[in-house]
């Protein structure tokens, strides 16, 4: 039997305000956490985790997009609630489609893990995010596809407030590796509680952390929930590079190398692409990012509170050869066919290897075929080291490219996420009644430090606030 979005948590109609968390329960990412009080009801994120369902889909077999959600519902990847999903998503399932019972979806910011399952919602449902993450949206939409489309944003910044139905949230702005990110103190009939989406205290924004810390202790919580994606055994409690020293270990690198020097990093780490921007002029290089990353970056520019590199003035765009590879227009889609005259193809960064310090997502690496650079050069693995199979999978053939090309290897990355002694840090500065851990494999761990009672959340079981 389906229950309603009243009827799905444990004790429900017992308890005046409850969260239920539905994704990142002992995983990192998949946030899903349903908020209700008085009759409104709130999803806080509602994301893809990076190993949920990974027991029955991978990179080769995939849920089907003609089957809706039913996929998914079959393994339990996503919560079988009326009133939450758009009626082809509930195409072939046994959920029938109901009016939104879901008041709206309150984005913490627009990386997958947080945002990647939306497209399943009903697009009636508002989604409330920063202004940040809507100029994210526009520029995946203009790419190929984002979560949000179809859905009315709702934007705001720090410094706004803003109700859904009986619920106040106060968005306050965290440092993380995509601009954008918010925590949010939300006022609820049983009292305050905090949710402080991803953060870190390391990048070159931390004071926009302490911005969180400071309103969410000012609140006296009686919940936290808070993420713990490096707490724990083997999650590089001890290691924490900042950005200012991967910029300055990027500088030596590029400034060593007298080859091509090409790097992957996501396209929407602005703190990264600024960071590559710089260590690229100060050895006279220009950072060459992919079309998709040009596009990124003209949507962000409109953003006030950023500041990322000029396309075709700071940085080059470089131009994948498609079909007939004599870059004709036709072989392009509209978006990308006003980079051709500019951009630099793989002959003219075979010319300028060295003068060029070129952003490659490892599924383009077959460009580098075309490239055909000197044996010699540098690459640089700016993302997070593998953490389970499939990651370490990619690693291997990513070594595999770079000693085929006879490149030198470096991991070069700062995270986007606190270690544990700083989630603890701001675990006993709030100072909350209780704590729910989540995003995180260990939230045991959190016992070790806090203060308050530690929550240990149960997928699909409500906790009283």
């Amino acid at each position: 039997m389906y229950l309603s979005v009243m009827e799905v948590a444990t004790g429900a109609g017992e308890m005046s305000t409850k969260v239920t968390c539905y994704g990142g329960v002992g995983e990192i990412g998949g946030n899903k956490i349903l908020l209700e009080d008085r009759g409104t009801k709130v999803f806080l994120d509602f994301g893809t985790g990076f190993a949920e369902g990974s027991d029955y889909f991978d990179s080769w077999i995939k849920p089907r997009g003609v089957n809706g959600a039913g996929d998914l519902f079959e393994f339990g990847v996503l919560p079988e609630i009326q009133g939450l999903y758009s009626e082809p998503s509930l195409q072939n399932t046994g959920l029938k489609y109901a009016s939104p019972e879901i008041d709206a979806v309150v984005l913490s910011h627009y990386h997958w893990d947080h945002a990647g399952r939306i497209g399943y919602v009903d697009p009636k449902i508002p989604v409330y995010c920063g202004k940040t993450t809507a100029l994210i949206h526009e520029a995946y939409r203009v790419t190929g596809g984002s979560a949000l489309k179809g859905h009315e944003l709702r934007t705001f910044r720090t410094g706004d407030r803003f109700s859904v139905g009986g619920i106040d949230f106060q968005p306050v702005h965290v440092d993380h590796s995509i601009p954008g990110a918010y925590g949010f103190v939300i006022y609820t009939s049983s009292g305050p509680l905090a949710y402080t989406g991803d953060f870190r205290f390391h990048g070159p924004a931390g004071e926009m952390t302490e911005d969180f810390v400071r309103a969410a202790t000012e609140s006296r919580p009686a919940v936290l929930l808070s993420e713990g994606t490096r707490v724990g055994e083997g999650k590089d409690a001890g290691v924490n590079t900042s950005e200012s020293e991967v910029l300055s270990e990027a500088r030596r690198m590029v400034k060593e190398s007298k080859k091509l020097v090409f790097s992957t990093f996501r396209g929407n780490d602005t703190d990264r692409i600024n960071t590559f921007d710089r260590a690229a002029r100060a050895s006279g290089r220009t950072l060459v990012v992919s079309m998709k990353t040009a596009v990124m970056l003209e949507a962000l520019s409109k953003d006030g509170k950023l500041t990322v590199p000029r396309v075709g003035k700071d940085v080059g765009v470089y131009v994948r050869r498609k079909k007939s590879g004599s870059l004709d227009d036709s072989d392009y889609y509209a978006w990308e066919r006003r980079f051709l005259d500019e951009g630099l193809d793989a002959q003219e960064v075979r010319k300028r290897q060295g003068e060029i310090f070129l952003h490659l997502e490892t599924s383009n690496f077959p460009e580098l075929i075309d490239i055909k650079p000197e044996r010699g050069g540098t690459y640089i693995h700016s993302a997070t080291e593998a953490f389970n199979e499939e990651g370490e999978r990619e690693d291997a053939l990513v070594r595999n490219w770079v000693d085929h090309l006879g490149f030198s290897y470096h991991q070069l990355h700062a995270s986007g996420h606190a270690p544990m002694e700083e989630v603890a840090r701001l675990v006993n500065r709030i100072r909350p009644k209780r704590v729910v851990p989540i995003h995180t494999e260990e939230p045991d761990r959190f016992d070790t430090f806090s203060n308050g009672t530690v929550d240990v959340p149960a997928k699909g079981t409500a906790i009283p606030v």
